[in-house]
């Protein structure tokens, strides 16, 4: 089956009947489309996880899909992909916080030192050790050579751009793991 032989509306009707193989023909048609989405979520380290969503999302908005819409099906599963990641990030989000915030008064002994805390260097080297291979570079480089971002992005080989963004990134994932 080629997908460009039907349009959205009779592959919707024979998966609604239970045609498995027009299942398959509307996910290779949109295919690039939720590959698009990823990108454009910055999900692409865990593109297989996001690509599923997708494919889950697909597979929902074909069975809540009414021509009644006013909508074609493409603006009606694209408005739906977007929302899925959307909530995918927000609840990835939260839940990052609930566990830096929270966590700590549940596993920790009663007794509170307050903010007052130190880090040791082993929860440092912890901390970066979950960092990927750039941006331990770019650490190294920033925080610990005293870099200017510019001269970072020079040393690296890459933008000043990419530099913000792995800062932005390192800060939030030290923040995470450090509990501050």
């Amino acid at each position: 089956m080629l997908f460009r032989n039907y349009n959205d509306f009779e592959i919707i009707s024979l998966i609604k009947q239970g045609n498995e193989e027009a299942l398959e023909l509307m996910i290779d048609k949109y295919r690039f489309l939720i590959a698009k989405k990823i990108g454009k979520f910055n999900l692409a380290d865990e593109y297989d996880d996001a690509f599923q969503e997708g494919v889950i999302v697909l597979y929902r908005s074909v069975m809540r899909f009414e021509a009644t819409y006013n909508k074609t099906f493409t603006r009606f599963f694209e408005n739906n992909l977007e929302n899925s990641y959307i909530s995918l990030i927000r609840k990835r989000k939260s839940y990052g916080r609930f566990i830096s915030e929270k966590l700590p008064t549940l596993y920790e002994p009663s007794t509170d030192f307050g903010h007052d805390l130190y880090i040791t260097e082993s929860a440092l080297a912890k901390a970066v050790g979950e960092l990927s291979e750039f941006e331990k570079t770019v650490f190294r480089l920033r925080f610990l050579e005293a870099k200017t971002p510019n001269e970072t992005a020079v040393l690296v080989g890459c933008k000043p751009k990419k530099v913000y963004n792995a800062i932005d990134r390192i800060r939030h994932k030290l923040k995470m793991h450090l509990e501050l």
